[in-house]
């Protein structure tokens, strides 16, 4: 499949426009992976490239929260440690990909995205994996006194790749899926009328706490917040904007570990969307989104 030219020489300029703006060294050094990067996009007409969507996310990010009035600083690529430091905690950058192409975990991914019902299931694995690899991350920093342990630490999801597939808002129900056990979304039916009630208070939301990941139907843990394992990751943001959207609020969506080591500060969250726990007892956690 050829690329978009047009489109992705828009999205190359925009991020040399930011590199160039920038005070930040460490911002200004990027510019030769994002030149490398176009480059082998041009040349190989891979529109899923990897290399790009991640210098891309990079940049992106970092501009967004700029934007925001957020303090952050860019960290030296060529030195261990987070993509940046900011007011909110150290962030990790990641995109999640549709892995190598030829495995079999490729096939069977891109088998299920030609299906035409519930097609960003195949994203649920993708996505999960970004999560644990930055969590063993974080860990080795800590390990090795790479960052301050009293910060939180924070992983920053691109999903562009498969938001390019399919409507961005449910790698939203994935996420949900994979950080809290939050499934699917039901609604109440009523006979009388002979149909679905609308009211939000008749919303409500199944529980899962296990999937399985094709091809070998290994099982997948969810409902990553619960597990002690998970307390230094404290929140994950999840920019779930195609690569030929720009970067808005309703795009920018932050998931708090309710049972985080060092929570993060949310009188900083003033302008940010973000979702958190507000109640718990022996019977029922409540969950809501502030700043939507």
């Amino acid at each position: 499949m050829s690329i978009n030219k047009d489109l992705f020489s828009h999205i190359y300029e925009n991020c040399v426009s930011i590199i160039t703006n920038s005070l930040d060294i460490n911002i200004k050094k990027k510019k030769v992976k994002l030149d490398s990067a176009y480059q082998t996009l041009s040349e190989t007409q891979d529109h899923e490239l990897q290399e790009f969507y991640s210098i891309v996310h990079e940049l992106r990010f970092y501009q967004y929260m700029k934007n925001l009035g957020k303090h952050i600083i860019a960290a030296d690529d060529n030195k261990a440690g987070p993509d940046f430091n900011t007011e909110l905690g150290y962030i990790e950058c990641v995109c999640a990909s549709k892995g190598a192409t030829g495995t079999l975990e490729r096939k069977c991914l891109d088998e299920r995205l030609n299906q035409s019902m519930n097609r960003y299931i195949a994203a649920l694995p993708r996505l999960s994996s970004v999560i644990l690899d930055k969590k063993k991350k974080y860990e080795s920093y800590l390990r090795h006194n790479k960052i301050d342990e009293k910060k939180p630490c924070i992983i920053a999801i691109n999903s562009s790749i498969f938001s390019n597939e399919f409507n961005s808002d449910l790698n939203l129900d994935l996420i949900l899926k994979i950080l809290y056990g939050i499934g699917c979304t039901t609604m109440r039916f009523n006979l009388e009328t002979n149909q679905f009630l609308e009211d939000a208070e008749c919303e409500s939301r199944l529980y899962e706490d296990t999937g399985l990941k094709p091809p070998k139907n290994i099982e997948l843990q969810f409902n990553y917040f619960s597990e002690k394992e998970f307390e230094n990751i404290s929140g994950v943001i999840l920019n779930n904007n195609s690569i030929g959207e720009e970067l808005k609020k309703e795009y920018f969506c932050l998931f708090l570990n309710p049972f985080a080591r060092c929570p993060i500060n949310v009188s900083l969250l003033d302008n940010i969307r973000y979702f958190q726990l507000s109640e718990m007892n022996a019977q029922h956690f409540t969950y809501c989104w502030h700043n939507k």
